[in-house]
């Protein structure tokens, strides 16, 4: 079970990269594809915390934890970048692998930099969740 879940969340990660790749680099208004794909991340995300918060297996859960601090990272890192045109390079992977799925938040904003807040939300919410079920499977 343990390595079915760490193996769906690869998987939605990296078919998001892979459908909203083109638009992400190129800085193309986003479309309903992207829209639906950064709906189905977010689903898939939930549906696998959900299941895996009743497994009771809390290294998935650190696993999960890590991937949601690295995402809000890399939000506070664009935010940032948006805000103060700092040249951050060596932040590009990070973004493309954390963020690209979210790329269809732009269809309802076109701001960099309100996409970023909102992805910071997102990250916080499922970091406190995360932490959460953490301390409740460790009671």
């Amino acid at each position: 079970m343990r390595k079915t879940l760490i193996l769906s969340s690869i998987l939605v990660v990296i078919f998001g990269i892979v459908l909203n790749f083109p638009e992400f680099l190129m800085g193309s208004p986003a479309s309903i594809k992207n829209l639906i794909v950064t709906l189905i991340y977010i689903i898939v995300w939930t549906l696998i915390f959900k299941i895996n918060s009743t497994s009771k297996n809390d290294k998935v859960m650190k696993f999960y934890a890590m991937f949601w601090i690295l995402t809000l990272l890399s939000a506070i890192i664009t935010g940032y970048v948006y805000i103060t045109n700092a040249i951050v390079d060596w932040a590009i992977p990070f973004a493309i692998v954390f963020l690209t799925q979210w790329y269809g938040i732009t269809f309802f904003t076109e701001s960099f930099l309100v996409s970023s807040v909102i992805i910071m939300i997102a990250s916080l919410i499922m970091i406190i969740m995360t932490f959460l079920s953490i301390k409740k499977l460790n009671e």
